[in-house]
């Protein structure tokens, strides 16, 4: 069986690519992605499960949905994309575990600021892998977001910070951002080879079972919750799982990840509406000083680089 060469032409999704060809589509899905992560933040307060058992939930049925699809698939994984593949679900599992366990040590609205840091990350990413030197006005912008999150991170440390631990939500979140900037960069790489069910196949299930073996280590529960738990675990793989992750791993091939990633600095304000509404959760006073100072730092990071802002992952990339 002939082995996907770099200098092959990209698989094409038949149904998708017609769409995704259409800026018009392509901003359409990026709105609903960033809609259905948004709700991510108010289900998982809304469930009573370790955040393992959330994050694993989530990830298991994203595999199983999109495996029939990837099965009947004309795509070839090779040993390098096996390995980019593997890596990925790693980062994935990684930021879901630490980014849905900040929820139940600090605010809503402080962990989605933090984790939407993430494409400075990925500029610094592209930078130690790609070669691709920041400019000026990303420094600049990375130096604002890094003293945004000071501010807020001294709020949070005080008696102004919401939750049981607030500064190590705060961090958790934190890292959150930068896992899932390699599951950004390694995903723009291999969406250019690879279709989306393909993709999101190995990755939800690589990450599924990492997250597994992780809950049995440390003797996380992974079933016997109860009702209204359930109902939200389905509310997350129906929406940020399979609308707001996979809409974002289908338009990877035809935007840069860095792009994605600036989509989703809309996602703070989405959800931190969302827990004042829903949850009546007031986000903590800091932030509206730490918070628009990261959002602007992450901004002027993710469009100041150079050769026209766009961070391109190549097939012979070492990442």
């Amino acid at each position: 069986m002939p082995v996907t060469r770099p200098t092959d032409p990209p698989p094409v999704d038949h149904l998708a690519r017609p769409l995704l060809e259409r800026p018009g589509t392509v901003r359409v899905l990026l709105v609903l992605g960033v809609v259905a992560v948004s709700f991510a933040a108010i289900l998982i307060r809304v469930a009573d499960a370790p955040a393992l058992a959330l994050a694993f939930w989530r990830s298991l049925a994203g595999a199983l949905v999109l495996a029939p699809f990837a099965l009947r698939s004309t795509d070839v994984v090779d040993a390098r994309q096996r390995r980019d593949l593997v890596l990925s679900g790693v980062f994935l599992a990684v930021h879901f575990a630490l980014f849905i366990g900040a929820f139940a040590l600090t605010s809503v609205a402080s962990a989605v600021v933090f984790v939407a840091t993430s494409p400075v990350f990925v500029g610094l990413g592209a930078w130690l892998w790609l070669g691709q030197a920041p400019s000026r006005r990303t420094w600049a912008g990375i130096g604002l977001a890094v003293a945004g999150a000071v501010v807020v991170g001294v709020g949070d440390a005080g008696s102004g910070g919401t939750g049981s631990n607030p500064l190590l939500g705060d961090l958790m979140a934190l890292g959150g951002a930068v896992a899932v900037s390699g599951y950004l960069l390694i995903g723009q790489r291999s969406r250019q080879r690879l279709g989306v069910a393909t993709y999101g196949m190995w990755v939800y299930g690589t990450a599924a079972a990492v997250l597994a073996v992780t809950s049995l280590v440390a003797g996380s529960a992974l079933v016997g919750f109860d009702a209204v738990t359930w109902w939200a675990i389905l509310g997350l793989i129906v929406g940020p799982q399979l609308l707001g992750h996979t809409i974002f791993n289908q338009v990877l091939n035809v935007v840069p990840a860095t792009t994605v990633a600036v989509v989703v600095l809309s996602e703070p304000v989405g959800a931190s509406l969302l827990a004042l509404l829903l949850l009546a959760e007031v986000p903590p006073p800091l932030l509206a000083v730490g918070g628009p100072l990261i959002l602007a730092g992450v901004y002027l990071a993710s469009t100041g680089r150079r050769g026209g802002g766009r961070v391109r992952v190549r097939p012979g990339s070492q990442i």
